[in-house]
């Protein structure tokens, strides 16, 4: 599954994300069962487009869809074992926050309407990228998150600095 609606909420004492999901979802069943979720921060890049894009294709095959994720995007998938949620590692994949379901309010599980909002705290942070010897790639501090709005996916923009009151634009 791929998200729009991703937001961080807190960050003390640990951090606390939050996503929307529709329902019914395989995937809402699996995190509600397990109480455990990734997620994936993707590279704004036509790597982390190519991930982006297979994800969201859905999961109709259960943990074998991910067998076809290593073949088409270069990506290794650790499928744990249990109720371990799978971690996507490889090109494309910033980073991968391991979280669990908030146990307040409401079991972490909020229901709007046709959807859930899931709350989550993230246990863990892990490298999503892994690089051979040589290969060179922008620094892991100059690289944003994938962004997709207007139905396509984009990269963060310069930044914007607000002009005082009497001064002239650069």
């Amino acid at each position: 599954m791929t998200m729009s609606s991703f937001t961080s909420l807190a960050l003390m004492p640990t951090p606390v994300v939050s996503f929307n999901i529709a329902t019914p979802s395989r995937t809402f069943d699996a995190v509600q069962a397990s109480r455990k979720f990734n997620i994936h921060i993707l590279a704004d890049d036509v790597e982390g487009a190519r991930v982006a894009d297979w994800l969201s294709k859905g999961n109709a095959g259960g943990k074998q869809v991910f067998e076809r994720l290593e073949g088409e995007c270069g990506c290794e998938v650790e499928v744990a074992v249990g109720d371990e949620p799978p971690v996507i590692r490889g090109p494309g994949v910033l980073y991968v926050l391991r979280c669990r379901l908030l146990e307040e309010p409401m079991d972490g599980l909020v229901r709007v309407r046709d959807h859930v909002i899931v709350l989550g705290e993230v246990v863990e942070i892990l490298e999503g990228e892994r690089h051979e010897e040589g290969h060179k790639r922008r620094g892991k501090h100059d690289r944003f998150g994938l962004l997709y709005t207007d139905r396509r996916y984009r990269q963060l923009g310069g930044c914007i600095t607000p002009i005082k009151e009497g001064e002239e634009e650069p």
